[in-house]
């Protein structure tokens, strides 16, 4: 299964929130991304502050499977 790249989002803001996370920053196509993250068990302040930190540290690529071609055209 092959995917096709929509954006490269370095993360800018890191808020937490009672289950979890919404992360936010510009992408390489200059538009503004959100990604909430929600964790199902339960996190101490102690890590929720840890995995905020992390998480501000990173980069997310947003990618779509890529959709099939229609029958009888070739690529």
């Amino acid at each position: 299964m092959e995917f096709d790249l929509l954006a490269d989002v370095p993360i800018d803001e890191v808020q937490p929130t009672p289950d979890g996370f919404v992360m936010q920053g510009r992408g390489s196509d200059r538009l503004g991304y959100r990604l909430e993250m929600h964790i199902d068990w339960p996190v101490d302040a102690r890590t929720k502050k840890v995995l905020g930190e992390i998480l501000s540290q990173s980069e997310v690529r947003v990618m779509r499977w890529r959709a099939p071609a229609p029958k009888g055209r070739s690529r």
